[in-house]
């Protein structure tokens, strides 16, 4: 994995919009609407088009895949164009640059630890041997970056600091206005527009990403244990940063989920990575996993 130091300089920051909380919004929509259109007002080119969420597993609540409005056609489908040139804070080349936000951390684990972890994450898809996709470290932000927590009124300068910014981790009440406090992590991707609506610019049918943004929610106790299992009130923190990283990469949730009504817990097949719950600690990609990044990374840059 290709590392750089990430200097304050090389984060393009949106402070100067004004892009400031509300915390009055009614709901997820209206914030993200709100959003949209001090973007669209400031003259920028992308908007925030979904979200994408995983939940605890004993909660009785699956995670969801949210989709906002005034995007045009609105397409499901999201990628990174290879060597788009209006990704300017993802470095040149073909590579996908992320970071970390080493601000916003939890008590639950030192520092030095949750940053490894994500890391580890990331290391986990770009070391699967389909794909020789290079994800580019650009390093600890140094700086409370975060678009979307600046508009929910949770901090953050509105920076960009990459192509996948792991934006930190939040209070419950952030993840509230996105529906649940049982919410573990989200990833909000936003898209590149033109005249309004998303744009193609490689024809492959896919909506052109700009950036994502991730955030971990504060209110559960982290750790780090691969086995984990159900009822006691952790959560390892790579199974999480793991799927995120998924949905960072393009990856939609997977298989199918019901309530044990014996257990009262939720139950999902088969079993991956990128299921909407979380109901075990799963630091390594399992078949579906696999199979749905080999599709979506197996020919880049020639996608």
């Amino acid at each position: 994995m290709k590392k750089a130091n990430l200097l304050r300089s090389a984060i393009v920051a949106l402070g100067a919009l004004g892009i400031a909380g509300t915390a009055q919004a009614q709901d997820i929509y209206t914030m993200a609407d709100e959003l949209n259109a001090q973007l669209e007002a400031a003259g920028k080119d992308y908007r925030v088009a979904m979200a994408e969420t995983i939940t605890d597993g004993d909660s009785n609540e699956v995670g969801t895949t949210i989709l906002f409005r005034n995007l045009g056609n609105r397409q499901l489908a999201a990628d990174f164009v290879p060597g788009d040139p209006r990704r300017v804070w993802g470095g040149p080349g073909t590579g996908i640059s992320f970071a970390v936000d080493n601000i916003n951390l939890t008590a639950d684990l030192a520092g030095t630890t949750e940053l490894s972890e994500i890391r580890a994450a990331m290391a986990t898809w770009e070391n699967e041997r389909c794909s020789t996709l290079p994800l580019v470290d650009f390093g600890n932000t140094g700086i409370d970056v975060g678009l979307v927590q600046r508009q929910f009124g949770f901090g953050g300068t509105g920076g960009i600091a990459a192509d996948v910014q792991h934006a930190g981790f939040l209070p419950p009440n952030f993840f509230l206005r996105l529906g649940s406090a049982n919410i573990l992590g989200v990833t909000f991707t936003f898209v590149w527009v033109s005249g309004g609506a998303p744009t193609d610019v490689d024809n492959n049918g896919k909506t052109d990403t700009a950036f994502r943004e991730i955030y971990y929610n504060d209110g559960f106790t982290w750790e780090v244990d691969p086995n984990d299992v159900p009822g006691d009130g952790r959560f390892d923190l790579q199974t999480v940063a793991l799927h995120e990283a998924g949905h960072a990469l393009s990856q939609a949730h997977f298989g199918t989920g019901r309530i044990n009504n014996q257990t009262g817990r939720i139950q999902l097949s088969p079993q991956a990575v990128m299921n909407a719950g979380y109901i075990f600690g799963q630091q390594t990609l399992l078949g579906t996993d696999t199979a749905g990044h080999c599709s979506n990374w197996a020919s880049w840059p020639n996608n």
